[in-house]
């Protein structure tokens, strides 16, 4: 994939010596694109067990084999997803990492929708690190933008962890840290964008 990558997407990853290539973490990706699992997991060295809406779900047998052998966590959207954390909870205790996505689901440009709070969440209960990673060029390959898979130059950024614990004293840990996430994001994406 790494190959193919480089060749038909012009795939560059940026600062990918600062994910560990084993143990426990959280990756919190930006999401524009169906393919933004497959680049987290390529920057990670390794497979990534992603939070995944329910609702993807049910359409597709292949899309369910696929996101099946990868390991993907299902989530409903309805009340809280205590299962889905409690399989998140576990993986990262069995050391391998987790991906969540803190917009929720695939946005048509970076700023659409604020992030939630499931990744500082499962960070602050787990001590495990928080690293930002921040996606470029995916919204031209089967996006909202752009449905069709086609060529695009996509690059991956790595951006230095968030520690859960730094923000314990804060009157809102939970708030403090996605407001870490989204000022590393901001440094690579740019600016919060409130239309296209």
């Amino acid at each position: 994939m790494w190959l193919f990558s480089r060749g038909y997407f012009d795939y560059e990853l940026r600062n990918g010596d600062t994910l560990p290539r084993r143990g426990a973490f959280i990756l919190a990706p930006n999401h524009l694109s169906l393919v933004d699992p497959v680049y987290s997991s390529l920057a990670a060295h390794q497979n990534v067990r992603y939070l995944a809406v329910d609702e993807l779900f049910g359409r597709s047998r292949f899309f369910d084999s696929l996101t099946g052998f990868w390991g993907a966590i299902p989530m409903s959207r309805q009340g809280i997803p205590w299962s889905a954390l409690q399989a998140a909870i576990r993986t990262i205790h069995a050391d391998r990492p987790v991906g969540v996505y803190p917009e929720g689901r695939r946005v048509d440009y970076w700023g659409e929708e604020p992030p939630a709070y499931g990744a500082s969440w499962l960070a602050l209960l787990t001590g495990a690190p928080l690293f930002p990673l921040a996606l470029e060029g995916t919204e031209y390959v089967m996006s909202h933008r752009a449905p069709k898979f086609r060529r695009s130059s996509i690059r991956v950024t790595v951006c230095d962890p968030i520690d859960p614990l730094d923000f314990m004293g804060y009157e809102d840990p939970l708030v403090a840290t996605m407001a870490a996430w989204q000022e590393s994001m901001i440094e690579v994406l740019g600016p919060l964008r409130t239309s296209r």
